[in-house]
């Protein structure tokens, strides 16, 4: 009866096979799972790359660096300051120039009104100009140039009446014994000019000292007169006279640039 049986052959290695194969199935299936998180970079592994070990992205600003100041900022943190103005020069008039003395100088003292410049292009602050015998236009053209002044012409027709032109301060000027008046006169067209200046710390009437002032035609020429010993201590009234008597075809000029100062 054994002799009729066939032998089962083969049976042990067929198992092995069948053991390596599903080996290597669980190897394969192993690998898969285990492998992909590995080719993953992690998002520590990204901080770790671009900074300090264990640190994350959002902890790589510094603690010790300060915010972002803005203008606003700025302002509120310190004590605002005032700009600084200069002044300016009113437009159509010159600048007007300091009459204050040193202290302990005694040459020039002035009350607020009126001003040291009396005419430059305008009056000054505190000045009237009028006429006798004349007509008095302040920012007139002179001829032949750019420039404005005070324009005197003479109204009357004989040497024997008054052509005066006066300047009166709003207020007295306390000057000194060295203070000086400056002015420049355009004299008039073929024989020029010629005036009397006088000075009085009386606004009712001219002074009785006189200085005598020539400017030729046609052109400018700059005075300068010792007005503390025309009229001592204080300054009101200034007379301007055109000596007709010496030059009767006297009949147009022009000032300008008129002030007080040492």
């Amino acid at each position: 009866m054994s002799a009729g049986r066939r032998p089962i052959s083969g049976s042990p290695r067929r198992l092995g096979q069948r053991t390596r194969y599903a080996l290597l199935v669980t190897v394969v299936i192993c690998v898969a799972v285990a492998v992909p998180p590995l080719l993953i970079p992690r998002q520590d592994d990204r901080a770790e790359a671009s900074g300090t070990p264990g640190s994350s992205a959002s902890s790589q600003v510094p603690t010790t660096a300060p915010p972002p100041s803005t203008p606003e900022v700025r302002k509120s943190a310190g004590t605002s300051r005032p700009t600084p103005t200069r002044p300016t020069a009113t437009p159509g008039r010159p600048r007007v120039p300091s009459c204050t003395a040193p202290p302990g100088s005694g040459i020039v003292e002035v009350t607020p009104v009126p001003a040291c410049s009396i005419y430059a292009s305008a009056l000054g602050t505190g000045w009237q100009a009028s006429g006798s015998g004349t007509n008095v236009d302040p920012g007139r053209p002179v001829p032949d140039g750019e420039e404005t002044a005070i324009r005197i012409q003479r109204r009357v027709k004989t040497r024997d009446q008054p052509a005066t032109v006066t300047l009166l301060a709003g207020s007295p000027v306390l000057i000194g014994a060295k203070s000086r008046l400056r002015l420049r006169v355009y004299g008039g067209r073929q024989y020029g000019t010629i005036l009397r200046l006088s000075a009085s710390p009386s606004g009712g009437r001219a002074g009785a000292t006189t200085v005598t002032l020539q400017a030729p035609p046609e052109r400018w020429t700059s005075f300068v007169v010792h007005v503390g010993t025309l009229s001592p201590g204080r300054l009101r009234r200034i007379d301007l006279a055109i000596a007709s008597e010496q030059l009767p075809q006297a009949y147009e000029f022009y000032l300008d640039d008129i002030a007080l100062g040492r």
